[in-house]
């Protein structure tokens, strides 16, 4: 699922920052022939268990949203490299098709940058919908909330994905004390926008997700879901997504991963990092390009 607001690098994480630089590593090191054989690996794609479950939670956020009164949303925290936003892409991949128009519209996902204010969020939301707005002020943003209210109405939106969620909380490093139970001017726009139109939200974020019934109870009591995603421990689930995984490697052989000791000798090489796995996959399978 693409979002549409422009990204500058100061907006982007830190790991997305290292994905880059693997990129273009990989793009001044390995001949045109290898990276047309290797780079397809990156987008092979796995639905294991807990991934579903979290696909699950939002399909039920979906079918629900705009359908009562009772506010409809979760949040899906873990580590990086988890599949966290991957859980939205195959989430609306899966929708049945009706006209673009509708299915660009039924669920948008923004993305909440480095302490991220209401004005932020207003003006990606208004972009989702073709409003030719880089910047909201401060001056003009209460009329424009008022504006994304109604473009979620009249479009028949149900869903709105907010990625890199945590960074709708306060700081981490500002003192405890004063952030518990204190929301945002994100975190209060999202609030307003679920009350006045009944639509689903699903926050997408780090481990600090984990703890928003105590830093801003008024949003979490509007989310009604929580989930999680791990990193894999050395098991049935682990084995069986790692299989699975290097079967899609088409062209390569990766056979010695398959056996037993391969298996665990690469679970603890990646551990059990998705994003980690398929970087690693993706390099070997470049060496033997």
């Amino acid at each position: 699922m693409r979002v549409v607001e422009p990204e500058g690098i100061d907006d982007l994480t830190e790991y997305e920052i290292e994905d880059r630089r693997v990129l273009e590593r990989r793009y001044r090191t390995y001949s045109i022939s290898a990276l047309k054989a290797a780079l397809p690996i990156d987008e092979v794609f796995v639905a294991h268990a807990q991934f579903m479950r979290a696909v699950n939670a939002v399909s039920r956020v979906y079918e629900l949203a705009r359908e009562t009164s009772m506010p409809q949303g979760m949040y899906l925290e873990g580590p990086v490299g988890t599949g966290k936003s991957s859980v939205l892409r195959y989430f609306k991949a899966s929708l049945p098709k009706q006209t673009l128009f509708d299915d660009e519209r039924r669920v948008i996902t923004i993305r909440a940058k480095k302490n991220a204010s209401a004005a932020q969020l207003v003006g990606a939301v208004l972009r989702c919908y073709g409003y030719p707005i880089r910047r909201v002020a401060n001056d003009t943003l209460a009329p424009r909330v008022d504006v994304t209210k109604e473009a979620i109405r009249q479009k028949g939106t149900r869903l709105i994905g907010i990625d890199e969620a945590s960074n709708l909380l306060h700081s981490p490093t500002r003192r405890l004390a004063s952030a518990k139970g204190d929301g945002t001017s994100a975190t209060d726009y999202i609030c307003e926008v679920i009350d006045d139109t009944c639509i689903g939200v699903v926050l997408l974020g780090s481990e600090r997700l984990a703890s928003l019934e105590q830093t801003d109870p008024a949003l979490a009591s509007r989310l009604t879901t929580h989930e999680r995603l791990e990193d894999f421990f050395y098991d049935d689930e682990w084995v069986n997504f790692a299989r699975a995984f290097l079967g899609q490697c088409a062209g390569f052989d990766l056979g010695f991963f398959l056996s037993g000791a391969g298996l665990k000798t690469l679970h603890r090489v990646v551990e059990g990092n998705v994003r980690t796995f398929k970087r690693f996959a993706t390099e070997c399978c470049l060496c033997a390009a």
